[in-house]
């Protein structure tokens, strides 16, 4: 009995997992408020939770905002692209009677392209938040891993569907309703990402990482400590 109170027994190892569903929901609650930024705490978030469920236990609050940092523009320009495009076929599904006869053809792949972004947006943040990867690559990536790991995908949106239903059913869930989506799906989303990155969060890839972070430390200060080269004299004519 000693053993399931002990700090390495279950009632801690549950414990800090619902401590950190409620700390992480909040954050990404608050942050998420501007919507413009929802983005990038929705990477961090995915950041710190795939972490947790790879067993790397780290501190919350720094690698949620160092994340939140290092990602914030790509994933805010990711998260505005997604808005865009959802409102342009919004639109045009509301207003689909405007190309007459032709609304069975053209209603039908709207609908589609919204499943689409719906797929494409469960799967871009945590791949944001994992890989590197630029822009163009990490719209396809998400493209294609949603559409080739379509039960995976589809236990994410029975997931979200959960979370957004305890939410209006229970309002106070809404505080840590993300934290809880993100922390389930977090283990299927590893599990499609070592099909592709199988050291991702291993003692090698973790090596590897602090190695980059050294050089691109000493890179740093290298070109802040060098002594600028003084300008050449012109020549007399």
């Amino acid at each position: 009995m000693s053993g399931f109170f002990s700090m390495d027994g279950a009632f801690y190892k549950i414990g800090s997992i619902i401590a950190d569903i409620m700390i992480l929901g909040i954050l990404w609650l608050v942050l998420s408020i501007p919507i413009v930024t929802s983005g990038a705490a929705t990477t961090a978030l995915f950041y710190v939770t795939t972490r947790r469920v790879s067993n790397k236990d780290g501190y919350l609050f720094r690698d949620f905002f160092k994340s939140f940092k290092a990602n914030f523009v790509q994933a805010t320009v990711s998260w505005l692209i997604i808005l865009a495009v959802t409102a342009v076929v919004l639109i045009n599904v509301l207003n689909i009677n405007v190309v007459g006869d032709m609304k069975t053809i053209v209603l039908p792949v709207q609908i589609c392209m919204l499943i689409e972004i719906f797929l494409i947006t469960t799967y871009i943040f945590p791949i944001i938040a994992r890989f590197d990867m630029k822009f163009k690559e990490t719209f396809k990536t998400a493209f294609f891993m949603a559409n080739r790991h379509l039960l995976t995908s589809l236990l994410c949106i029975i997931c979200a569907a959960a979370a957004v239903f305890l939410s209006f059913y229970y309002l106070p869930f809404m505080l840590v309703a993300m934290g809880a989506y993100a922390y389930a799906v977090s283990y299927l989303f590893m599990r499609v990402f070592k099909k592709y990155r199988p050291e991702i969060d291993s003692d090698t890839d973790e090596a590897v990482a602090r190695e980059n972070e050294r050089r691109h430390a000493s890179l740093q200060y290298d070109n802040i400590s060098a002594e600028p080269t003084p300008p050449e004299e012109p020549d007399e004519k």
